[in-house]
């Protein structure tokens, strides 16, 4: 399959502010080295613990803040993009935020929110517009009625909606899902996981689908990255990974999914809180939790081993 994204060495330090100047300067590393293909027209799911770097990263690939590394899209460094040309990136590549509620403009109706982004990349004329704002309402189960309401008189499902479709009015060939449903109810969820699978399929998108509901990869991803405090520690299609997980922490990951045909002794209890991301364990990150771990662990950083043609894992178990 054809790589859409290829990101490569891709670190992000958030620096920490401190009221003395003559303090040493620190740092949060959120994303440690990352290296990862996006295939054009999956959906790759990526999951982790709040705080692993999952949202840094997908506002990273769209250059939403300023990493050092790599980020090919279609051959193209997008973090050495500049002006127009960022411009033009961003009419191919769009984001939908986590929150419906603080993601839309209260002072605009739904039709100046979907009419913005198309006048903001040249598209002035009027009937094109119209022709494109009622081709996605009618995609995203929208009405031409909701079209002269403003965001506030809708539930938190239509306004998520509405934030599709803004997010698709410029048909854009990526988009980055940063946890869409986890603000909604779990009947509403199930309808917007519905309706982003089926948009995937009618317009050809690829996804990047972050989320901490592995029950929701499960049913919609392709793919899935598991990531654990900013590296990914484990890749793999999503039958494999639910079948046979490798890494120790992303088989405690899936053991706490819900199931009624799980015992709570199977499920695998971490030790300890999740470090710091400002003060990193050395070696493996995991390995201050790790029920395998062994002195190695703590010295020596692992290396993403090759389990088979679509399976990766980053533990010393395995090299």
């Amino acid at each position: 399959m054809q790589t859409l994204i290829d990101i490569k060495n891709l670190n992000m330090y958030y620096p920490i502010m401190s009221g003395n100047w003559s303090a040493k300067k620190e740092f949060i590393h959120a994303l440690n080295n990352i290296n990862l293909e996006i295939r054009k027209g999956e959906i790759l799911g990526l999951v982790g613990e709040s705080g692993c770097g999952k949202s840094t990263l997908g506002k990273a690939i769209l250059k939403l803040i300023e990493p050092s590394g790599e980020v090919s899209f279609e051959g193209q460094n997008i973090l050495k993009l500049k002006n127009n040309d960022i411009k033009n990136f961003r009419k191919k590549s769009q984001m939908i935020f986590q929150n419906p509620y603080s993601s839309l403009d209260p002072r605009m109706t739904v039709y100046k929110i979907l009419r913005e982004p198309l006048v903001v990349h040249g598209i002035r004329d009027k009937n094109e517009i119209n022709s494109r704002i009622f081709e996605i309402v009618e995609l995203t189960g929208l009405s031409e009625e909701d079209l002269k309401r403003y965001p506030h008189e809708f539930s938190g499902g239509q306004r998520q909606r509405i934030a599709i479709a803004r997010a698709l009015i410029l048909k854009p060939e990526f988009l980055v899902a940063d946890e869409p449903v986890s603000a909604l109810d779990v009947s509403i969820q199930a309808q917007i996981i519905t309706l982003l699978k089926n948009l995937k399929e009618k317009l050809n998108l690829t996804i990047l689908f972050i989320s901490h509901d592995l029950g929701v990869v499960k049913y919609l991803c392709d793919r899935i990255a598991v990531m654990y405090l900013g590296d990914i520690v484990e890749l793999s299609d999503s039958a494999t990974l639910f079948n046979s997980p490798k890494h120790p922490y992303t088989q405690a990951l899936i053991s706490a999914v819900p199931s009624v045909y799980k015992k709570d002794a199977e499920e695998i209890k971490l030790d300890g809180e999740l470090p710091s991301p400002k003060n990193p364990p050395c070696g493996c990150r995991f390995h201050t939790r790790c029920r395998y771990a062994k002195d190695v662990c703590s010295q020596k950083e692992p290396e993403i081993t090759k389990i088979s043609d679509s399976h990766y894992v980053r533990c010393v178990l395995y090299e």
